[in-house]
């Protein structure tokens, strides 16, 4: 039996490996604390290890995303608090700037940030699960425990209501080059 817990240590090394990264920027997009998105991934990935056992073979991806969300509600319970120290823009990636293309899309990329950023932690958690990190509705069903049809749903009213958000500061801007010239 010994060489099967050692087999689990490695799946489990591998399973950091490839994924601590995503569970760090998920965690981090939920709490926006580096400190703290530090700690819930740690204890995510020492429960991942606890419940290697209870693992179903299902996909592991969303399998850890759950151990995290998880985790990271825990701590909201205990707590009962967040504090807020950065924003999202520090654990995603800069875009070079080569063409007006590229300058445009990187504005869009951190309005939509920054509209995301502003969203209650359940709304922000959807979202980011389902455009960010392109996790099927059915995943993210079962990550948060919720039925599928309430995803949907809810994933549209967000949509809805960024979409707005985001014509009214596009029209916001217009109106400010208008008054420039």
């Amino acid at each position: 039996m010994k060489g099967g817990r050692e087999s689990e240590a490695m799946n489990l090394e591998q399973m950091y490996v490839l994924h601590v990264q995503d569970v760090y920027r998920y965690i981090f997009s939920l709490c926006r604390n580096q400190d703290l998105a530090q700690d819930i991934v740690q204890e995510t990935f020492y429960r991942a290890f606890l419940y290697l056992e209870s693992y179903k073979e299902e996909q592991i991806r969303p399998w850890l995303f759950k151990v995290a969300y998880h985790t990271f509600i825990d701590w909201i319970r205990k707590e009962k608090r967040l504090t807020y120290v950065g924003d999202m823009t520090t654990v995603h990636p800069k875009v070079t700037e080569a063409t007006e293309d590229t300058v445009m899309n990187r504005q869009h990329i951190h309005e939509w940030l920054a509209l995301i950023d502003a969203l209650p932690v359940h709304k922000r958690n959807l979202i980011l699960l389902r455009d960010y990190y392109q996790f099927s509705y059915q995943e993210i069903a079962e990550i948060l425990g919720m039925p599928i049809s309430n995803v949907k749903v809810a994933i549209f009213r967000i949509r809805k209501q960024l979409r707005t958000k985001m014509k009214g500061s596009e029209k916001d801007a217009l109106r400010g080059s208008q008054k420039k010239t």
